[in-house]
């Protein structure tokens, strides 16, 4: 697993190298959401879900949402460190669960309409795009859960 992730680190900085761009960025993109948490937890995005009741946390949803979020999220996203793209701690802080999760499930319309997805994208344009990773409820929800344990 260790090797998987080194590897995977290795070629996302070559793959940042190659476009010339600077870390520093992302840092500034993570004032940029801690700047707008107010006005963002109202904002739902688009997408299927209406509604996220939250309980305590789930440990089961918790270690199926850190395997997900090991498999398909960090390979450019840290918790606590900028990677290729902004680190997540307390993002659940910032962001709406139903935003966080319809962010997981409908990625590409949300890039295409969501103003604060938008926004983002036009700020950080040397960020590449989050790819859709094609998500369904249940374990977009489990990536929600294992967040909501990062704040």
């Amino acid at each position: 697993m260790k090797i998987k992730s080194i590897i995977q680190s290795l070629l996302f900085l070559a793959f940042i190298l190659s476009f010339g761009f600077k870390l520093d960025n992302l840092s500034r993109f993570n004032i940029t959401i801690q700047q707008n948490k107010n006005s963002q937890k109202a904002n739902n995005g688009i997408g299927p879900i209406k509604e996220v009741k939250l309980g305590s946390i789930d440990k089961r949803l918790v270690e199926k949402g850190s395997d997900i979020f090991n498999d398909k999220c960090s390979a450019c996203h840290d918790i606590d460190d900028v990677n290729l793209a902004p680190a997540l701690r307390g993002v659940t802080k910032v962001l709406s669960p139903v935003f966080i999760m319809n962010y997981l499930m409908n990625t590409t319309e949300m890039q295409q309409k969501d103003p604060y997805v938008k926004s983002l994208m036009q700020q950080w344009k040397k960020v590449p795009v989050m790819k859709d990773q094609h998500l369904k409820k249940d374990e977009a929800r489990a990536v929600l859960e294992f967040l909501r344990t990062k704040n």
